[in-house]
C-alpha cells in the first residue's frame, strides 16, 4: 500500500501561508519574514509507518514552495492508495478545493486541528473525502492502514471516521499517546533547512522538536489543546530521549540552533533542571529556544536555562489588563510576567513576545495599553494578532452565545488581516485598525532604537524581482513610496534633531566619529555609517569551575562624563562584581577602551574576554605579519591568523562599496596581561564580524580579593587608506 501525507499548498495574494505545524494557522504577517514551522503530526506519523515497513512519502508543498498545478500533477503521477491531508479552519474551504481535483482511486483522509471536520454531514456532503481522523492521529492511521492491508473492519479504529457503503460511522475516540512509544518524526527528504522558527533571531540554520504536548493550563482562545488533546492533557517526552535528539539533530544534521515548540515547555521546574543538567553534561554548546510561560519562571531556572544554552524564549502576554486575562483562564500574574521578562532580558536571554487584541472586554483604550506594554518590555522581536474563536473552542461558544462573532466565512479566521469578533466597545473595523498600528508604531520604536539605521533599496529589490518577479517587485515599490510619502514623512523631517538629541544625551561624536549608546547596547558609527552590529560591545568573564558570564544583554548604568568620555557600570549582584567600561574618545579616529572589573568578595576570574561585532562588508583580515580575506559571512571558522602574538588585529573593507568603509584596528599594545587575540565571523542571522581578544587575569588557584583590577586596555584606531596608492605600491 502506497501512502501519501501531504501539507497541501496555500498562497494569497503577495502573501503565503502556514498550515501544517502551526497552532494558529494563517497568511503570514509583516514581521514574520521566512517564519515556516515544521509539519510534526505528519513527520511522526510518516515515520511510524516507515518503522512499520509501509510505502510512505511525506510532501510539505509549503516548504517546498509548490505551486497548485505542480502539487496535482506529482499526486497523479504517483498514484497513492491513501492520500493524507492536514487542514485547518481557516483553509478548509481552500483545501477541498484542491482536494476535488485528486483522482477518484486515491482515498483521501482529512485531519487536523478543524471541528467542522468531525460532523457526520460533512462526509455526506463531500463524497470525495473518504476517512476523517480526530485529533492525535499517528496511531490512527497506523491502525487503518493496517486493517485496510489486511483487509479487516475499520469499525475497532478508534479516532476514525468514515464512509461504510452509504453510512457514515463515527468511532470512539482514541486515547491520548504515550509520547515515548513514538519515533523521532521523519526529516529526511524534506527541506530541512527552509523550516524556520527563530524566536530572539537564533543562529541559521535551526531545528524545531517537541519535548511534551499539550498544557494543563486552561486558556479559553487555545485551539490545540481543546481539539488535539482532548482538553487541558499534559504529557512528557523522557529527558534522556529529548537530549538524544537535540544531540543528533546538532551533531548529526549540523543544525546551529534548536527550538522547542512545546504548547507550555516550563512547567515542572525539577523537569527543567534535570534537562539542563542532561545538556550540559553532554557539552552540546548549542543554543535554543522556547515557548514557556513568564510566571512559571524563577531567578534559578532561567539562570540554569541560560548557563545550558538558553538563547530565546517566547512569552505569551496577551493583554496589558489583568481583567481579560482572567476571563479567558489564562490566570497569569501580569506584574510577575513583567517582572520575569525584564528578569529574563537582564540574564542576556532574549525574548520574543505575543500580544493579542479583541479578547473580551476590549476598549480603545486597553488597546492602546497594550501597544504600550509591548514598546516598554522592549523584546527582539513581536507578534500582534486578532483574537480568533475557532469552532471546538470554549471561547469560540463564549462569543457565539454572546452575539459577538460577525462572521462564519472560516476563511477569515485568519487572525492577521481579518477580526471574526466585534462588541459594543469596539469594532470589527477598528480590531483591524489596531493591528495595523501596533505593528507601525514598532517599527517607529525599532527605529528610535538604531536612528542611523538605512536600508539596502537596491538589495531589497533584487531578492524580490528575484522570488516575485517584475510586476511584482514594481507593485511593490510602488507601494512603499506611498507609504514612505504618506505616512514616514513626519518621521523623516524629525530625523536629524531625534539623532542629535539621542547623540547629546547618551553619545559621544568628534568629527565624522560617533559612539553612541542606545537601546542598551553600544554602537560606533563612521560619517554616519553604521561600523558595529547587534551589540557591537561586548564582554564576558570566565570563573572557576567553567562557567561563562557574558555581558550581553544586562542592565548597564550609563553616565555622560563630558564631551569625551562615557562610563558604563554593569551591577552583576547575583556574581558579587561590578563591570566597568570606561570609553573615551581622543579624537576623530582614536577611542580609548578600558574594561575593568570591581571585586566585592574574594572572587577567583580565569579569564576575561572582550569582543567587537563589526559589520559583514569588512572582507580583509590584518595582523602584524600581514593580512587575508575573510571567510563568507555564514561561515563559521575562525581566522589562522599569521602571528598569533600579534599586538593589534584588523580588518579592511572592499575598495568599491559605496560610502567607503575605513580601515579599523584594535591596538592591543596597552595591555598588562598576557592576551590571545582572534578574528572570526559571528552567527549567519547577525552577519558580522567579529574581533575578539581574550586574557588570562590569574594564575587559577590565586583568589582575587575584593578591589577593582584593570581587564583590558585597548585603542581602537580608524584609518582612511588611499586605495589607488596601494594599488601602485603593489604594482611597484
Amino acid at each position: 500500500m502506497k501512502v501519501i501525507l501531504a501539507n497541501l499548498p496555500w498562497m494569497g495574494f503577495l502573501k503565503t501561508g502556514v498550515r501544517a505545524g502551526s497552532r494558529w494557522p494563517h497568511l503570514k504577517g509583516p514581521t514574520e519574514k521566512d517564519y515556516l514551522p515544521f509539519p510534526f503530526f505528519l513527520a511522526y506519523a510518516a515515520s511510524l509507518l516507515r518503522k512499520h515497513d509501509f510505502d510512505v512519502t511525506l510532501i510539505d508543498a509549503i516548504a517546498e514552495e509548490m505551486s497548485y498545478g505542480y502539487f496535482l500533477r506529482l499526486i497523479r503521477s504517483a498514484s497513492p492508495d491513501l492520500l493524507v491531508c492536514e487542514t485547518s479552519t481557516v483553509t478548509l474551504d481552500h483545501d477541498l478545493r484542491v482536494l476535488s481535483k485528486i483522482n477518484k482511486d486515491t482515498s483521501i483522509v482529512l485531519c487536523g486541528p478543524d471541528i467542522n471536520i468531525r460532523e457526520p454531514l460533512f462526509l455526506k456532503k463531500y463524497e470525495f473525502i473518504k476517512y476523517v481522523f480526530m485529533g492525535e492521529y499517528e496511531i490512527t492511521l497506523l491502525d487503518l492502514v493496517t486493517r485496510l492491508k489486511e483487509g479487516r473492519d475499520l469499525d475497532e479504529v478508534p479516532g476514525l471516521i468514515y464512509r461504510d457503503s452509504n453510512n457514515i460511522k463515527v468511532n470512539p475516540m482514541r486515547p491520548l499517546i504515550d509520547l515515548d512509544k513514538l519515533p523521532w518524526p521523519l526529516r529526511q527528504g524534506l527541506p530541512m533547512y527552509r523550516y524556520n522558527d527563530t524566536p530572539g533571531d537564533m543562529p541559521i540554520p535551526s531545528v524545531q522538536m517537541y519535548a511534551s504536548r499539550g498544557c494543563p493550563y486552561g486558556c479559553k482562545f487555545c485551539l490545540w489543546p481543546q481539539v488535539m488533546y482532548h482538553g487541558n492533557r499534559y504529557r512528557t517526552r523522557d529527558i534522556i530521549d529529548v537530549v538524544d535528539e537535540m544531540e543528533y539533530l546538532v551533531k548529526e544534521m549540523n543544525f546551529k540552533s534548536v527550538y522547542f515548540d512545546d504548547d507550555t515547555f516550563n512547567i515542572g521546574k525539577e523537569r527543567m533542571l534535570k534537562l539542563c543538567d542532561e545538556i550540559k553534561k553532554r557539552k552540546l554548546d548549542v543554543p535554543w529556544a522556547i515557548m514557556a510561560r513568564a510566571d512559571l519562571m524563577d531567578k534559578e531556572i532561567l539562570k540554569e536555562m541560560r548557563d545550558a544554552g538558553l538563547f530565546a524564549v517566547k512569552y505569551g502576554v496577551e493583554s496589558a489588563t489583568q481583567g481579560q486575562l482572567n476571563y479567558i483562564n489564562k490566570n497569569m500574574d501580569l506584574e510577575k510576567t513583567k517582572e520575569m521578562i525584564r528578569l529574563t532580558k537582564s540574564l542576556g536571554i532574549r525574548t520574543h513576545l505575543t500580544f493579542t487584541f479583541g479578547l473580551p472586554g476590549e476598549t480603545r483604550e486597553s488597546i492602546q495599553k497594550t501597544i504600550d506594554l509591548a514598546l516598554e518590555l522592549d523584546p527582539v522581536t513581536i507578534q500582534f494578532s486578532l483574537a480568533t474563536p475557532f469552532p471546538g473552542t470554549s471561547f469560540y461558544i463564549e462569543m457565539k452565545e454572546k452575539g459577538c462573532i460577525v462572521s462564519e466565512n472560516w476563511s477569515e479566521y485568519d487572525g492577521n488581516y481579518k477580526s471574526v469578533v466585534a462588541s459594543d466597545s469596539v469594532t470589527k473595523e477598528e480590531l483591524e485598525r489596531a493591528i495595523r498600528s501596533a505593528y507601525k508604531q514598532w517599527a517607529a520604536h525599532c527605529l528610535k532604537k538604531n536612528p542611523f539605521k538605512k536600508v539596502g533599496y537596491y538589495r531589497l529589490a533584487a531578492r524580490s524581482f528575484k522570488k516575485y518577479g517584475l510586476f511584482m517587485t514594481v507593485f511593490k515599490i510602488v507601494r512603499y513610496s506611498m507609504r514612505y510619502v504618506f505616512i514616514f514623512l513626519k518621521e523623516k523631517i524629525l530625523y536629524k534633531s531625534e539623532v542629535d538629541r539621542k547623540i547629546k544625551e547618551k553619545g559621544l561624536k568628534i568629527g565624522r566619529l560617533t559612539v553612541l549608546f542606545d537601546a542598551g547596547s553600544l554602537g560606533l558609527y563612521w560619517d554616519g555609517m553604521k561600523l558595529t552590529k547587534g551589540e557591537g560591545f561586548a564582554s564576558s568573564l570566565g570563573f572557576q569551575g567553567g562557567s561563562l558570564h557574558q555581558s550581553h544583554g544586562q542592565p548597564w548604568n550609563f553616565e555622560k562624563i563630558n564631551d569625551t568620555e562615557i562610563l558604563l557600570i554593569r551591577k552583576q549582584d547575583d556574581l558579587a562584581l561590578d563591570e566597568i567600561w570606561k570609553i573615551k574618545v581622543v579624537d576623530e579616529k582614536q577611542i580609548d577602551w578600558n574594561v575593568d572589573v570591581r571585586l566585592k568578595n574574594n572572587v577567583e576570574v580565569l579569564t576575561g574576554r572582550v569582543m567587537l561585532a563589526l559589520t559583514g562588508r569588512y572582507h580583509t583580515w590584518i595582523d602584524s605579519w600581514g593580512e587575508g580575506r575573510l571567510y563568507p559571512v555564514n561561515d563559521y571558522r575562525k581566522v589562522d591568523l599569521r602571528n598569533p602574538n600579534t599586538d593589534f588585529i584588523g580588518l579592511r573593507g572592499r575598495k568599491k562599496l559605496k560610502g567607503q568603509l575605513p580601515t579599523f584596528f584594535l591596538d592591543l599594545s596597552g595591555n598588562k596581561n598576557h592576551y590571545l587575540p582572534s578574528i572570526r565571523n559571528a552567527s549567519s542571522i547577525l552577519g558580522a564580524r567579529m574581533l575578539d581578544v581574550q586574557t588570562e587575569i590569574t594564575n587559577g588557584d590565586h583568589k582575587h580579593e575584593a578591589d577593582t583590577y584593570e581587564l583590558f586596555s585597548l585603542r581602537i584606531k580608524i584609518v582612511e587608506e588611499d586605495f589607488s596608492k596601494r594599488k601602485a605600491a603593489k604594482k611597484s
